[in-house]
């Protein structure tokens, strides 16, 4: 009898721990991997690649990823200098795929210029005067962080393959070409120094399409990037202040060292300081 009880109580149980594991499967089965992240950086200036692009701008952004496809958009708001002259909008739009460290997406870069979205002449790279001075560029990146986590190096390589890239001296598309690599190192107090050193291979838009040097070198480090950078995270909320501070050594010399509102997009010093704040949620 004490054996027909205790074989009734294991079925018993059996049966009643069915639905539990049946809901706890189609929970997983039902999980969308999907991770969306929504935020904004408020920047003293917008800088980029060695490159003073304008003064004080907000540089909102969201990004959808599911198993590291994603898509996302990036825009700047802001004004040509501190003056606020000339409101210069711009809206990147980025698919790509990001996994186990290797990155590879492709970005359009439109500016809000009455021009067409998909520049006149794409790859026959016709001059200036007749492309619109939107692009995109194909970009191939590592990070070494997301397989070994105590070593924190990347390297990125960003191409422009379409659009306003026309170099006037071999009358061909230029290829522009960035080429990046960075590493983080991590500080008492929970401070984040980023560390990188920007280059671009050949004659291109860095470098305005013509030698680097007098001695017609053709490679440039154009920058040489420092960012100290505090960040607070609060379940799904994230927030960071940081300053940064950038030097092109391209074209170098004493007349465009320092930082003037008459030379801004020749000078080779920049700093800028900002905060982030974004929200990520997963499904």
């Amino acid at each position: 009898m004490k054996k027909t009880l205790l074989v009734l109580a294991l079925t018993l149980l059996g049966v009643s721990a069915c639905p539990f594991q049946a809901y706890a499967e189609d929970r997983e089965y039902k999980e969308l991997g999907l991770t969306l992240e929504v935020g904004a950086d408020l920047v003293s200036s917008y800088l980029w690649r060695g490159q003073n692009l304008g003064g004080m701008a907000i540089q909102p952004m969201v990004s959808l990823d599911w198993k590291g496809l994603y898509v996302s958009g990036w825009a700047n708001i802001g004004a040509d200098n501190w003056l606020f002259e000339d409101i210069t909008p711009e809206l990147d739009i980025t698919i790509g795929y990001d996994n186990h460290g290797l990155q590879v997406d492709l970005t359009h870069l439109y500016y809000f210029n009455n021009e067409a979205y998909f520049p006149k002449g794409g790859f026959k790279a016709l001059p200036d005067d007749t492309v619109s001075s939107s692009s995109m560029e194909a970009h191939i990146g590592f990070r070494l962080g997301d397989i070994v986590e105590k070593v924190p190096l990347r390297l990125d390589w960003y191409t422009t393959i379409f659009g306003n890239d026309y170099n006037p001296i071999t009358q061909k598309r230029a290829w522009s070409t960035y080429i990046e690599v960075g590493y983080d190192f991590n500080l008492p107090l929970g401070l984040v120094l980023g560390a990188s050193v920007g280059i671009t291979p050949w004659l291109g838009y860095y470098s305005n399409y013509q030698e680097v040097w007098k001695n017609a070198q053709t490679v440039a480090i154009n920058n040489v990037n420092l960012r100290l950078e505090r960040d607070f995270e609060l379940k799904h909320l994230f927030l960071g202040v940081w300053g940064e501070m950038m030097l092109n050594c391209y074209g170098l010399d004493k007349t465009n060292l320092t930082t003037t509102l008459e030379n801004k997009f020749d000078q080779r010093l920049n700093w800028r300081i900002g905060a982030s704040l974004y929200f990520g949620s997963e499904w």
